[in-house]
């Protein structure tokens, strides 16, 4: 039997060491902050042969670059669609390689959102694929609050580092639909996770100009609102085939430039038609356009965090100018203290080149000094 004092020793000991355990939990939480982020992109979404759901191409190495660049978070696109199984139960076997990639998150101190980029009866394409029935279907938007409650319910015990956001680039009929959406989501999710962090999305695609139509919840602090950036898209998607179908032999177009004549170049049909011979400045094309929500962010958005969820510029582009376009978005999130998370990591818009060397975006994002 051992003597008392020495009992009250070890538990005093075993106290200081689970006080110490919490604490050092509290502050894995406290050091997840969400100004600097990057997309984790064709991972757990818009997957091929190439970069298959949960592929091995993207482990805790990467998450241990992403750290030591400077990033303080990471947004995880996922297909929501895939998630679900035909009881409307989680399927474990889809979540395992977000699980572990929480498992990185935590472990570098970072931060983490949880994008439904799908969700049935909601695809921000276009064509055949396109679906915005989930804003008008009393049974979709049913099943879409049910997902989210078991997601919220799944993911209840993860501390404030994790925070989720409720759809990506909606385009529904009305912004007003898109408010009821929004709300409805955001019940069902408080239900079981009283405080987590959660996004408002922003109507067409999180476009600016629909931002002042958000409505966020007076009583919940812990709602903040999502936009994305891509202005101008004769720039950032200059030679994307999904943006500008048969332009692959677009002229390269800088930033800030003028834009070259794209006649002859892309299809008589092609919208770079328009912007030929259009002069493409930093004042003009991010300033003037990010005007609206430094407004709103200053007015009815007061308090609000704002998080530019996404912005970056296809690989076609020359590097110098999509340094100069980065850094200027980048340092404009800044200047109106909104938070910012680039797309992407290692895909058609990278920050990391496929054999891991930085590409120009990085620059951008991290150096404020002109190159030579």
């Amino acid at each position: 039997m051992r003597p008392p004092r020495l009992l009250c020793i070890r538990s005093f000991v075993t106290v200081c060491l689970l006080a110490a355990a919490v604490g050092a939990a509290a502050a894995d939480c406290a050091a997840a902050t969400f100004k600097r982020g990057v997309n984790v992109d064709n991972w757990l979404s818009q997957n091929d042969r190439s970069m298959p759901y949960g592929g091995a191409w993207f482990t805790e190495q990467d998450v241990a670059w992403i750290a030591k660049q400077g990033f303080d978070h990471i947004r995880f696109p996922i297909d929501t669609r895939l998630w679900v199984k035909p009881d409307g139960s989680l399927d474990e076997a889809r979540l395992a390689p977000f699980n572990r990639a929480l498992s990185w998150v935590k472990k570098y101190k970072l931060g983490a959102i949880l994008d439904a980029h799908f969700i049935e009866g909601a695809d921000f394409n276009s064509g055949d694929r396109s679906d915005v029935r989930v804003f008008t279907s009393p049974a979709l938007m049913r099943k879409a609050a049910a997902l989210w409650h078991t997601i919220a319910k799944r993911y209840a015990g993860e501390g404030d580092y994790l925070r989720f956001e409720l759809i990506n680039e909606p385009k529904a009929d009305t912004n007003q639909q898109l408010n009821v959406f929004a709300t409805a989501m955001l019940a069902a999710i408080r239900q079981v996770s009283p405080t987590r962090f959660v996004y408002f999305p922003v109507n067409k695609w999180n476009t600016i100009p629909n931002l002042p139509d958000v409505e966020l919840p007076a009583g919940d602090p812990n709602v903040g609102v999502t936009i994305h950036f891509y202005e101008p898209m004769i720039f950032t998607h200059q030679r994307a085939p999904w943006a500008f179908p048969g332009g692959g032999r677009m002229p390269a177009v800088p930033f800030p430039g003028r834009v070259p004549d794209m006649k002859g170049f892309v299809p008589a049909d092609s919208a770079a038609l328009a912007h030929s011979g259009e002069e493409l400045t930093v004042a003009k094309d991010i300033w003037a356009r990010f005007a609206p929500a430094a407004k709103w962010s200053q007015t009815v958005g007061r308090g609000r965090e704002v998080l530019l969820g996404e912005f970056g510029v296809y690989y076609a582009a020359d590097p110098q100018s999509t340094v100069n376009w980065v850094r200027a978005v980048r340092q404009e999130c800044e200047k109106d203290g909104f938070g910012w998370c680039v797309w992407g990591y290692r895909s058609v818009f990278p920050v990391r080149e496929k054999d891991g060397s930085p590409a120009p975006m990085l620059e951008g994002l991290f150096q404020d000094r002109e190159s030579p």
